[in-house]
Order: structure tokens, then C-alpha cells, then sequence
């Protein structure tokens, strides 16, 4: 195989793949490395539960004594074990924290992936939004330079002047360098996308609707907010540290422990060995853990807290984010009343000057302005109104399984 073909095999390979919106968020929870992490914790979260199931294991202790001075009672060695039993309210209340974290830790991998979609979703927006810019600044730099084919053909017949002509080239400048504005644009985007997914990808950029979509149901929304993963994460945070609190209130109470010792005595015989059985019970000092319950019951005010602050603060999102929807939707059937007859006219009167060159092209290069201008404007509320929609979405929360 010659060199030139494995170099085009090798840019082949190389070049990223072109993947639809709905292949980029499959990538995106799959390789986002911000999920890869969490994805970790939780495996720790998961780990700690049976730690949590523990119980304190019997110490064994062996112990040698050569005592000179006491004639009687000598020994010379004991062995023994000690062992404190399992606490139930230790346990209980010890295994309900770490369940409790691990449930948190897995809503907060869901919040974060879900959180990940919208972010690819409004990457994505950028990225269509910026080709149907590109398109449009595109077929403007083909009217200009038709245009600008016109005016020559006028100013060769003396029909025009050279001011016309310079406008002219100024409009196809200014339309060229508006292309490779949003050119630049799109390909920002599409780094934000590939970041987001986790590898390189040629995104493949959706076609924006025609019409205003439909806004979504408020008492709909509301009710799956409620549900909201980044809320039921905070909800089992309190349930952890209620938990943790009553774990602390536990290892206060008295609690026994047994104790069995084997020894041999130097002066006693036939029988050296004698062996004892202790049973005692374990007083904590009140004044001990009573800082560590103090804190343990502060961190459950705070995270009831938290809870009621960030729920308060997502119902304001959602109604905010739903007003702005519903003022950009009105905005966007403005523009659909008032600018498709004036911009099909102007089209009508575009072709004449193209083919026919009966009119003004000067004339025509200031309307074109105003109306390509129109039309990006137009793009932006349509644009804006998808992002409204995404935002919305997003605080919302996901749709509840079936």
C-alpha cells in the first residue's frame, strides 16, 4: 500500500465520528468523566455499608509476669479474650446512616446525569444554532455578490456610480465575515460537545422547528420537581444524619462486657492452671460524646435547611423559567404575523434585481440589510425559547419511570 493511501486510511480513522443529538447523550452518560468520578463514590458509598454491619471482634490477649519478691500467687502467664457485644441500636442506627448515603450518593449521580443532558442539550442548541447563522449568513454572501455582479454591469453602462459599487463589496465583506463569525461559533460549540461527552465527535446539528412548540404542563412539571433527584439526594442526607445522631445518642448508654482469662500459677500444684469469668458493664462519661451528639444534631437543622432552601428556590426557577418561555413563544408568533409577508415580498423583489435588474440595487441593499437582520433576530428568539425549554426541563427533573 503506498504511503499516500495509509495517510488518508490514517485521517480517516482519526477524524471524529458524526453522532445525532440522541447518540451524544448516550455517550455522555457512558464517558463524562465528571460521572465516571461519582460513579466511583458511590461503588465507596457501597463499600462502607457492610462496615456498618460490623461489630467489634474479641481482643486475645497473652501476658507473661515473673514477679520475684511475693513468695505466694505468682504467675507466670495469662491468656484471655475480651469482647464487647454488638450494641442493636448501634447497629440499626449505624447501618440506616450508611444505607442512607449510599442512597444519597446514587441520587447525586442521577442529578449530576441529568444535570450532564441538559448541558449536552444546550450545547447542542449552540451548535445548531450557529449552523442555521452560518446558513443564513451563507446565502447572504451569495445575494451580495450577485448583487454586486448587478451593480458592475450598471456602472459599466452608466447607470451607477462607484459609491453603489463600494457598498456593495462592504455588504459581501461584512456577509463574509459573518459567516466565519458563526463558522467560529459552531466550532466552539462542538468542543463544549465533545467535552461533555467525553471524546471527540462531529456533531450533527438538529433543524430547528418552523413553529412554536407547545409549552409543558405547569402542574405536570411541579409535580416531577418534587421528585427532583438533586432533592431526594438532600432528603436521604437527612435521613443519614438523623441516623448518625441517633448512633451517637446510642454509644452514651452503658453497654457490658465479657471477659474470659486462662493463667498459670508458679506456686500452686498439682493444679497450676486456674481460669475466671468476668462480666462487666462500660459507664461512657455523659460529658464525652455529648460535643460530637451536638454537632450531629446541627448537621441535621442544616440539612433540613438546605432542603427547604433549594426546593423553594427550584419552584421560583420553574415559574420564572416558564414566564420567560411563554413571553418568548408570544414573541416568536409576533414575528411569524408580521414577517413572513414582509420578507416573502422582499424576496419577490430580490429575484427581479438579480435577474432582471429593473430596480435600485442600492435600494435593495439597504432593505436586505434590514431584513437579514430581521431574520437572525428571528433565529435568536427561536433559539432562546429552546433553551427556555431545556432550563425548564432540567428543573423539573426527569420524567418518573413507568
Amino acid at each position: 500500500m503506498c504511503s499516500s493511501s495509509v495517510l488518508v486510511l490514517f485521517a480517516l480513522a482519526a477524524a471524529p465520528s458524526e453522532v445525532t443529538l440522541d447518540d451524544a447523550l448516550k455517550l455522555a452518560l457512558d464517558g463524562n468523566a465528571q460521572l465516571k468520578v461519582l460513579r466511583l463514590e458511590v461503588e465507596v458509598a457501597r463499600s462502607s455499608v457492610p462496615l456498618a454491619h460490623d461489630w467489634e471482634m474479641p481482643k486475645f490477649r497473652v501476658q507473661f509476669n515473673d514477679v520475684q519478691d511475693i513468695p505466694t500467687g505468682q504467675f507466670r502467664w495469662y491468656a484471655g479474650l475480651q469482647w464487647r457485644p454488638p450494641n442493636p441500636w448501634e447497629w440499626k442506627n449505624g447501618t440506616d446512616s450508611a444505607e442512607a448515603k449510599l442512597l444519597q450518593s446514587r441520587l447525586e449521580l442521577a442529578d449530576l446525569s441529568w444535570r450532564i443532558v441538559r448541558d449536552v442539550r444546550l450545547a447542542w442548541l449552540d451548535v445548531s444554532g450557529a449552523a442555521a447563522h452560518e446558513k443564513l449568513a451563507r446565502d447572504t454572501v451569495e445575494v451580495r455578490r450577485k448583487l454586486l455582479t448587478v451593480l458592475k454591469k450598471r456602472l459599466e453602462q452608466g447607470q451607477g456610480t462607484q459609491i453603489d459599487l463600494n457598498l456593495a463589496q462592504l455588504g459581501e465583506t461584512d456577509a463574509r465575515q459573518e459567516q466565519l463569525r458563526w463558522q467560529n461559533a459552531g466550532l466552539k460549540a462542538a468542543q463544549s460537545v465533545a467535552y461533555l461527552v467525553g471524546q471527540p465527535v462531529n456533531p450533527l446539528p438538529s433543524v430547528l422547528g418552523d413553529e412554536p412548540p407547545a409549552l409543558p404542563n405547569m402542574s405536570e412539571l411541579e409535580a416531577r420537581l418534587e421528585k427532583h433527584p438533586k432533592l431526594e439526594a438532600i432528603r436521604a442526607k437527612v435521613i443519614a444524619s438523623e441516623a448518625n445522631e441517633k448512633n451517637l445518642a446510642a454509644k452514651r448508654l452503658p453497654w457490658p462486657e465479657v471477659q474470659v482469662r486462662l493463667r498459670q500459677n508458679a506456686e500452686v500444684a498439682p493444679a497450676p492452671y486456674t481460669h475466671d469469668f468476668q462480666l462487666g458493664l462500660t459507664v461512657p462519661l455523659a460529658v464525652t460524646p455529648a460535643p460530637q451528639l451536638d454537632v450531629a444534631r446541627a448537621l441535621t437543622v442544616r440539612n433540613r435547611a438546605q432542603l427547604d432552601a433549594e426546593l423553594a428556590q427550584m419552584k421560583s426557577e420553574l415559574q420564572i423559567l416558564a414566564a420567560r418561555a411563554e413571553g418568548l413563544r408570544d414573541r416568536w408568533r409576533t414575528f411569524e404575523a408580521d414577517y413572513k409577508t414582509t420578507i416573502a415580498s422582499h424576496r419577490q423583489l430580490q429575484a427581479r434585481v438579480l435577474s432582471e435588474g429593473s430596480l435600485d440595487p442600492t435600494l435593495l441593499l439597504t432593505a436586505d440589510r434590514q431584513a437579514i437582520d430581521l431574520e437572525h433576530k428571528r433565529l435568536e428568539v427561536q433559539l432562546d425559547l429552546a433553551r427556555a425549554l431545556v432550563e425548564l426541563e432540567a428543573v423539573a427533573g426527569p420524567h418518573p419511570e413507568k
